[in-house]
């Protein structure tokens, strides 16, 4: 078996500042690299998180791609968890892709938030006041609603039952009802200056900061840079089990579940 690895040698980064200012111009806040970002800046993302929860909330403290470890089960890495002067959390996820299960992928990052917060010894009390907004492409519930808050109800007595988490559905395809709402989501899938507003000037000084300002492009160069080349060393490593497994005669099929990747990914370097 010929061991080509489809991994091959990719072109270098555009040398002038004019051709990267071009890549980066590409980028809008669906982009989850870029949407990181643009949100370790607190006044932009706290005017973003207030625009789409409604609430007044001062974001004192802001990570981007955050990993929730977990030695025995998945970890996660959160797009962007903010935190309020009273101890609020708000994780805000960018997830365009239609094949996965977002609702159950939501209980996850909020188990996965609870379990990483609470600090052992302390009561259940202790947990934080948490918000999810979950941004996705479509609007996969399908109710034709641009946003979508989940409540708790008693079903016997419709009467709400709090437990402190506020699970909020964005998409982009539907309308919201609310002009700053329209507004910002509207922006976020072209994020240039023919669609900003007077509803977030700090976002929009942030967005234009990155992609338009040399200092924000090189910053961006240098993290997509990291990125090439975390991708390839992954590539590489998973290449290197693929053709372990099927030297042992495992099928594509043994190796795809073994490894947790598509039978087509396996074919296409090992047939």
């Amino acid at each position: 078996m010929q061991e080509n690895s489809r991994h091959a040698k990719e072109p270098a980064w555009p040398e002038t500042y004019e051709a990267r200012r071009d890549k980066v111009r590409r980028f809008n806040l669906t982009s989850d690299i870029f949407f990181g970002k643009v949100m370790e800046e607190i006044p932009a993302c706290q005017e973003f998180i207030r625009i789409l929860t409604k609430e007044n909330l001062k974001i004192i403290k802001v990570r981007t791609q955050y990993s929730i470890r977990n030695v025995e089960n998945h970890s996660i890495i959160l797009d962007a968890l903010a935190q309020d002067e009273n101890g609020k959390l708000v994780n805000v996820e960018i997830h365009p892709r239609e094949d996965e299960d977002h609702v159950k992928r939501v209980r996850f990052y909020l188990g996965s938030i609870d379990v990483s917060f609470l600090e052992k010894g302390n009561s259940f009390e202790k947990l934080p006041e948490v918000y999810l907004i979950y941004i996705t492409e479509k609007d996969f519930i399908g109710k034709g609603q641009g946003i979508y808050h989940v409540d708790r109800i008693l079903r016997e007595c419709k009467t709400e039952l709090c437990n402190g988490v506020h699970e909020i559905y964005v998409n982009l395809e539907a309308p919201p009802g609310d002009c700053r709402q329209q507004e910002l989501l509207t922006y976020m899938k072209h994020s240039d200056r023919a669609h900003e507003t007077d509803a977030f000037p700090a976002l929009a000084s942030r967005v234009n900061l990155l992609k338009e300002k040399r200092e924000g492009v090189e910053i961006m160069c240098e993290i997509l840079e990291q990125e090439r080349a975390e991708g390839r060393n992954e590539g590489m490593e998973l290449a290197k089990k693929i053709y372990s497994l099927a030297r042992q005669g495992k099928s594509a099929e043994e190796i795809a579940g073994e490894l947790g990747i598509p039978v087509w990914e396996v074919k296409r370097l090992v047939d």
